[in-house]
């Protein structure tokens, strides 16, 4: 099947670990920033690591390049770029903020706004719809973290052009017993200000990570989640919920989530009427596509062309963009063949 023209939908990459090998190389030589000689086999992961956090440590490698907006921008805009000749139609970028300032003297704003600026840069030049998701890494700084939260909120308001297209708020990184009351008031109040919610959980935790997370933060949606297949009874509250699960089967063999991928949970899930979505994560740090992701599933889970147009109705319905920009490629998805 040529999946480039299949019409999809993706709702789980990230941006700022989205960066193209020559674009860190060029943006490193620019600004001046000094990079490990062995910078390929620390950014580019082919083989499960040891953890999950083995694999975050590769994303600080790359980065000290977001050194300011234009590098922002830059990034931004060739993501949309990636995306359109991916034959994708409609993404969700997600970035961090706090991520992308550690380290530099960067405001909240400037990052904010070299996003903005560069995703409408892209969709002025390619047929992508783009909706951007913000990210609170709950390993680094809780105040930082929702600071960047409180200039999101602002900004998304402010009448600078897309700024509305952000339109949902996440947690990443490693779950902790203290992040889910430290961030439950602010993705409470983001959810009020209209943001849709999706949480990374249930990626190297546990099922009742999952239980909670639905519990706390009343997400629509969860990063990853693989672990419910492990419980019957948080599976069929996801299920009870209508809560869909951004599923990434490369990036979770990489980790080591999985062993290998044809033992990957989601056929089961599918099969077990889960609401899945087949998303990339990482593709550059993981030397993927999207349509990699699409292979890996015909090849190794069993997924058939109608199966696929399936995922990609629920992850255009499970879209935090507004319905009339979804509208149109509802009925591409439907018709194709």
């Amino acid at each position: 099947m040529n999946w480039i023209k299949l019409p999809k939908v993706e709702l789980h990459r990230h941006l700022d670990a989205s960066i193209r090998f020559d674009t860190i190389l060029e943006l490193a030589h620019k600004n001046n920033i000094t990079l490990k000689s062995e910078l390929r086999k620390d950014l580019v992961i082919s083989e499960p690591m040891n953890s999950l956090e083995t694999v975050l440590n590769a994303f600080w490698s790359q980065q000290k390049v977001l050194a300011n907006y234009e590098a922002i921008k830059r990034v931004a805009f060739e993501n949309v770029e990636d995306a359109f000749r991916e034959g994708i139609h409609l993404i969700e970028l997600r970035f961090a903020p706090l991520f992308i300032q550690k380290g530099k003297n960067l405001g909240f704003d400037e990052i904010i706004e070299g996003v903005i600026d560069g995703i409408t840069e892209g969709m002025e030049k390619y047929p992508v719809q783009i909706g951007l998701l913000h990210i609170m890494p709950r390993s680094l700084d809780l105040q930082k973290n929702l600071q960047s939260t409180t200039d999101i909120l602002r900004y998304r308001k402010s009448g600078h052009k897309n700024a509305d297209r952000i339109v949902g708020i996440d947690l990443a990184d490693l779950e902790t017993e203290e992040s889910f009351t430290d961030y439950a008031p602010s993705i409470a109040h983001a959810k009020s200000q209209g943001m849709g919610v999706t949480i990374h959980s249930g990626e190297d935790s546990s099922a009742a990570h999952v239980k909670r997370t639905l519990e706390t933060f009343h997400a629509t949606r969860i990063g990853h989640g693989v672990q419910i297949i492990k419980d019957p009874e948080v599976m069929k509250l996801v299920k009870q919920q209508d809560v869909c699960l951004e599923v990434c089967p490369t990036s979770n063999w990489l980790t080591n989530i999985v062993k290998k991928i044809e033992d990957h949970p989601l056929r089961a899930l599918y099969n077990q009427g889960v609401k899945v979505t087949l998303n990339s994560d990482d593709p550059h740090i993981m030397n993927i596509n999207l349509n990699h992701e699409y292979e890996v599933a015909a090849t190794k889970l069993g997924f058939t062309g109608p199966e696929f147009v399936q995922m990609n109705k629920w992850a255009l319905e499970k879209s935090f963009l507004p319905e009339d920009i979804k509208k149109d490629l509802r009925k591409k998805i439907s018709e194709f063949r």
